[in-house]
């Protein structure tokens, strides 16, 4: 698929694309001319996975590291590596979410607390990294 604009020289980083949303924005990005693709999950299975299936799709350029979005300390460190391996950090989406389906009166706040983390944290936490880098 041919795509209609042009992000040639661009990094992009896409949270959470290992499968879903993510990987089609991820996929998108790369048939646009994206310099080089970046994501990151929690678990190492999740990274490699995701990266087996970026090949299939004739993805190359593509890095995935593990991360926990929740960590303010642990996502800042790996914005720093990132930008000290591939360099300019262009392009930020925070698509990382979760769910926990249910009826409100059966979810816990252990549940309730790990998707506002995850969903909501997370995107401050890069941003909060990553604005530095960007501007």
């Amino acid at each position: 698929m041919q795509s209609i604009f042009s992000l040639a020289g661009k990094n992009a980083w896409v949270t959470g694309a290992c499968y879903g949303i993510g990987f089609a924005i991820a996929k998108a990005y790369a048939q646009a001319g994206a310099k080089t693709i970046i994501f990151n999950a929690r678990h190492e299975d999740a990274v490699a996975k995701a990266l087996e299936a970026y090949k299939a799709e004739g993805i190359e350029n593509v890095k995935g590291y593990v991360c926990d979005v929740t960590d303010e300390v642990a996502v800042a460190e790996l914005v720093q590596r990132i930008h000290d391996e591939v360099g300019q950090i262009d392009i930020l989406v925070n698509n990382a979410g979760i769910t926990r389906d249910g009826l409100m009166m059966r979810m816990s706040e252990q549940q309730w607390d790990m998707v506002l983390n995850v969903n909501l944290k997370s995107a401050f936490n890069f941003i909060h990294a990553v604005t530095p880098i960007m501007a």
